[in-house]
């Protein structure tokens, strides 16, 4: 089985977590290693891409073409719309999904004028819609690169934090103060944690790839991305998603934001049955809480 993958720390520390897993199995493999659009353009913020899913075009065309024969990406990065030949068919027992603040400041101790480095927009409002109720004046500036590069700038001083998802700082095993900045109001985004599989569908290699799959994280993807459908999303619009699966039931919480200064927060439990729908109904409701100009006012 030749798997891709991307050429980052991350992207292979993730691969090497599936061939794991596939070793269980009794699976050969070999690796192929690729860079993304998303790679290539390093100095370029998410929502500055030309197109959607720039960090798994490439693996999707070699799938397409069988220069391999699955794909290993992070799941946020997948976008909604794919090639119907394709199927997630494995995702791994999520990780943290939170965001993490690292800094030599603890968040509510971050001193006025502080500068954050984020290339995301939904942290950006989040962090702002903080700051602004908590009356502090902070600048956000967009920052690209893999983690290691991320960080050495943070040491040079170029930012006084900077915000990246603890799954990853865990999967690399950093040693790096941070803070875990908490889902009440940073909602993270939907399926940041999770480590997904591609592969032909209906093929040999998706068969075998069920087997790995965890039920329980397959639940709060599909529930995350069936809110991200009727929200809308992409790297432009501030989404937060954020499901978790018990045996009785699932918390689910939204975050929309729409300034700097106002956003929409909501939060409920929704049954095991029927969950895609509950997920449906509550994602429209929260969309017509924000059209009636119910959003919150941070300051």
């Amino acid at each position: 089985m030749i798997i891709g993958t991307r050429s980052s720390k991350l992207a292979l520390q993730q691969t090497d977590q599936v061939c794991k897993r596939l070793s269980t199995q009794g699976i050969e493999y070999e690796l192929k290693v690729v860079r993304s659009l998303g790679d290539e353009l390093p100095d370029r913020a998410l929502y500055e891409m030309p197109d959607k899913g720039v960090f798994v075009k490439k693996l999707d065309l070699l799938l397409l073409e069988r220069q391999i024969d699955i794909a290993v990406h992070s799941m946020k990065d997948i976008p909604l719309e794919r090639d119907e030949r394709l199927e997630t068919a494995a995702v791994l027992p999520r990780d943290s999904p939170f965001d993490a603040l690292v800094s030599p400041y603890r968040l509510a101790d971050m001193p006025d004028g502080a500068v954050i480095g984020t290339s995301s927009v939904r942290r950006k409002y989040q962090m702002l819609n903080y700051t602004v109720q908590k009356g502090l004046k902070i600048e956000i500036r967009n920052i690209r690169g893999n983690v290691d590069t991320r960080l050495r700038k943070l040491e040079r001083g170029d930012y006084d934090g900077v915000i990246l998802a603890e799954a990853g700082l865990e999967r690399l095993q950093l040693d790096v103060n941070y803070e875990r900045l908490a889902r009440d109001p940073f909602v993270p985004s939907p399926n940041q944690g999770i480590i997904a599989v591609v592969a032909r569908r209906d093929s040999e290699e998706s068969e075998i790839l069920h087997r790995i799959d965890d039920p329980g994280t397959r639940i709060e993807a599909e529930v995350e991305n069936e809110v991200l459908k009727v929200i809308g999303g992409g790297c432009a619009l501030p989404v937060g998603v954020h499901a978790s699966c018990s045996n009785a039931h699932i918390e689910l919480a939204i975050y929309v934001g729409y300034s700097s200064k106002s956003y929409i927060l909501n939060k409920t439990i929704i049954p095991r049955e029927d969950y895609l729908r509950a997920a449906r109904e509550f994602a429209i409701a929260t969309i017509e809480q924000g059209k009636d100009g119910d959003a919150a006012d941070s300051e």
